[in-house]
């Protein structure tokens, strides 16, 4: 198989699952999306392995790396600006506080979580070598 037909098919499971979830969860079913899901993930890792020919290369992972890390910074900044604005609004509706809480620990806990992935990663590729 090559990479053009790869990618087709993976973009009608991903709108077959889309449907599927959304029908589900309508319907109240919480099991078989997660099911469904699953076989879906699946059947698009045994294809992957049948693929002839380069699917990612080392621009594509570059590219990542830049955007994953402009998209941190960028999440981090407006939710902890956000959060001083909803905390500084409390008194106009209580629930600012529970959500101004949110977003700073949400912020803190990506930056943390990106320092422990930095340095894992890291370490992983010093040792490799």
């Amino acid at each position: 198989m090559d990479i053009k037909n790869y990618n087709k098919i993976r973009l009608v499971i991903a709108a077959a699952l889309g449907g599927m979830v959304s029908f589900f969860v309508v319907q109240g079913n919480y099991l078989l999306p997660i099911i469904a899901a699953v076989a879906a993930f699946a059947v698009v890792l045994f294809m992957r392995r049948r693929v002839k020919g380069v699917i990612n290369d080392e621009r594509d992972y570059y590219i990542a790396g830049n955007a994953s890390r402009w998209t941190i910074s960028i999440y981090a900044i407006l939710a902890a600006v956000s959060s001083m604005v909803f905390m500084a609004l409390k008194s106009r509706n209580p629930s600012f506080e529970a959500l101004g809480s949110f977003l700073a620990y949400s912020a803190c806990f990506i930056l943390i979580l990106n320092s422990i992935l930095f340095r894992y990663f890291s370490k992983k590729e010093l040792n490799e070598k």
